[in-house]
């Protein structure tokens, strides 16, 4: 399976951790997914202070045409800081029968969005499972 033809969103909060939103945002793009990038606010700097611009408003979305949303980590000493309107996407993407991916400790921001539900649910302990990790997705699970 392709990531071809699919719509994947990408989350960015305050400091976000480059390759963990980067990476999927890039390889998305590479395999023909429709990206769009929805920030915690206006814009939203990683921890080393690179600005990321959103290309939408979780309320623009229709849940149900997400194929998959990732969540990334975020400096391993802190948490991600989510926006409501980011926790309730991931809500309602996992309700509409989408995937939910995280990386790092993005995981933290499933958990607050759907709990300990695992179905259709991936995720990559760090950078270095992001192969893997987009391998998990482009198999559907």
């Amino acid at each position: 399976m392709s990531l071809a033809q699919q719509k994947v969103v990408v989350l960015a909060y305050p400091g976000y951790q480059e390759l963990d939103f980067w990476y999927p945002v890039l390889r998305g793009r590479e395999e023909g997914a429709t990206v769009h990038i929805v920030a915690a606010a206006a814009g939203a700097e990683s921890i080393l202070g690179y600005p990321v611009i959103p290309d939408t408003d979780a309320a623009d979305l229709d849940p149900a045409s997400v194929d998959v949303i990732i969540a990334p980590g975020v400096a391993p000493w802190d948490l991600p800081q989510p926006s409501g309107a980011q926790v309730a996407l991931v809500t309602a993407v996992h309700a509409a029968g989408g995937r939910v991916a995280s990386v790092g400790n993005g995981a933290s921001v499933v958990a607050q969005a759907i709990g300990d539900q695992n179905e259709r649910v991936v995720s990559a302990d760090g950078t270095n499972d992001l192969s893997e990790f987009f391998a998990t997705i482009r198999r559907g699970v």
